[in-house]
């Protein structure tokens, strides 16, 4: 039996390999046939660059050890270096959304800056492979929760009271589809806060779930508590606020991961009942949003392309990015940047909200619209440039990847349910760095990591001093 889920294994890892290589090859023929904008002359070196990088270091990684943060990463980096640069072509959309379009030249540099960021990314998860590789083998620690869960009940029925004293937040949240109230970023503070302890205690709520039924099945062996599962985890997963598709999709990872660690051989079923939803749920958020079309509903191809451009930094926006820091050569001083770190945490970020410092966003939009429009995203690599200039633009890049591989040492060393589903959140958040940058990342973990642990420190802490009294009393009783 061992020997056959091993050939199966052996079997769709080539199957996958062979789609990826495959999918190169055309990506690099499309644009290599094609005739390019002026500036994208380079544009059939990204297909190239990934073939490079996947085979060489990616490919090994993930059959070395299979981490989130890897498999989110290599997905992330495949449509932006494969998928990407054949729409460009075979839509013939080489523009973006701002009124200057970036220099032929700088488009260039942005083309080369993206392989060069790729080709250090890749170096990074080498060495830090290389170094795993000399230590003993690691597996992830057998999953346990402890029984107590006052303060989870507690959080659940405060986040509950906290609904109906604020009714538009409820409004926000939505079951499969998107709720009425559509999207937070135009929430004030106190909605954000209750719809963000709703959502952690949804979270919590779902793995005390899984548990019991994980227990109860170990038990009698009754596959209603599988069922009970499975439900549960895609409640979960349909459950969400607002309308940002990178959080479903990330619940939707963790939960899953959660439901293969406890029930192990029934994963695949899950599995594909979770693809099938997922693409449903993406679409009515997308039809929800309604987000203003590049070609006015004209072609739906420029549209996918446009929206690659922007959620993946493509060469277009990373290369506003390059001029930003031409066109505003003080957007590269040291208070931006600590300003970039220290502004999204939260807690921190209200103490320092009125200072009279401008974080790289807002730049970055300044070059990008030449108004105080804000709505697009800063390239992480376009960020790292503007601190630190294009030798060492990956380093913020490479500094999330080193986080990411402490993140998930600590969750294989980790046997309480709660810190593994915050932990492969976190990971998996950090594998979307693609298409996001510092200031972001920082901003989600701090509200996901912080309160998620603080809460799971706090049932433990109260339980500890609960069970610290109750002995303190019975050995007095003995004495």
């Amino acid at each position: 039996m061992e020997q056959t889920n091993s050939n199966k294994t052996t079997w769709l890892r080539m199957l996958l390999h062979s789609v990826i290589y495959v999918a190169c090859f055309a990506s690099f023929t499309i644009v290599s046939l094609g005739t390019p904008a002026a500036g994208y002359e380079w544009l059939s070196l990204l297909p190239v660059a990934f073939a490079a990088s996947y085979a060489l270091v990616l490919a090994p990684s993930l059959k070395q050890e299979l981490r989130v943060f890897n498999l989110v990463l290599t997905l992330m980096q495949f449509l932006r270096f494969v998928i990407m640069p054949m729409f460009l072509v075979y839509a013939n959309y080489y523009g973006g959304r701002s009124p200057v379009a970036p220099l032929p030249e700088t488009i260039q540099n942005a083309t080369l800056l993206m392989v060069y960021e790729l080709a250090i990314l890749s170096l990074t998860i080498f060495i830090l492979d290389q170094r795993i590789k000399r230590k003993p083998k690691r597996v992830q620690a057998k999953l346990t929760k402890r029984p107590q869960n006052g303060i989870y009940f507690l959080l659940f029925a405060v986040s509950i009271v906290s609904l109906l004293a604020f009714p538009s937040v409820i409004r926000k949240i939505g079951f499969f589809m998107p709720g009425a109230g559509g999207s937070t970023e135009s929430a004030s503070l106190l909605t954000a806060m209750v719809g963000f302890l709703f959502m952690v205690a949804k979270q919590l709520f779902f793995l005390i779930v899984i548990w019991y039924c994980h227990q109860k099945y170990e038990t009698t062996g009754k596959n209603r508590f599988v069922w009970f599962a499975a439900l549960a985890v895609f409640v979960n997963i349909g459950i969400f606020m607002g309308t940002n598709r990178a959080d479903i999709v990330i619940t939707a990872i963790a939960s899953i991961l959660i439901f293969r660690q406890l029930f192990p051989h029934f994963f695949k079923h899950l599995f594909f009942g979770v693809c099938l939803i997922i693409p449903t749920m993406l679409s009515a958020i997308a039809t929800f949003r309604k987000i203003s079309s590049i070609s006015d509903g004209g072609s739906k191809l420029i549209d996918y392309t446009d929206k690659l451009q922007v959620y993946l930094a493509g060469p277009y926006n990373v290369a506003i990015a390059l001029e930003t820091k031409h066109l505003f050569p003080e957007a590269g001083n040291l208070s931006v940047f600590f300003y970039d770190i220290f502004r999204p945490m939260i807690g921190i970020g209200s103490f320092i909200a009125d200072w009279p410092i401008k974080y790289s966003s807002l730049y970055f939009n300044e070059r990008y619209f030449f108004s105080d429009h804000m709505t697009q995203i800063i390239p992480m690599v376009g960020q790292g440039n503007l601190f630190f200039g294009p030798i060492f633009a990956p380093i913020l890049g490479a500094a999330v990847i080193c986080f990411a591989y402490y993140l998930h040492s600590k969750k294989l060393q980790s046997q309480n349910i709660e810190i593994y589903y915050i932990l492969t959140l976190a990971c998996a958040r950090l594998g979307l760095m693609a298409g996001q940058n510092l200031t972001i990342l920082i901003n989600d973990l701090s509200f996901n990591l912080s309160l998620f642990l603080i809460v799971y420190w706090l049932n433990k802490k109260i339980v500890f001093t609960r069970q610290s009294r109750h002995q303190m009393v019975t050995n007095r009783g003995e004495s």
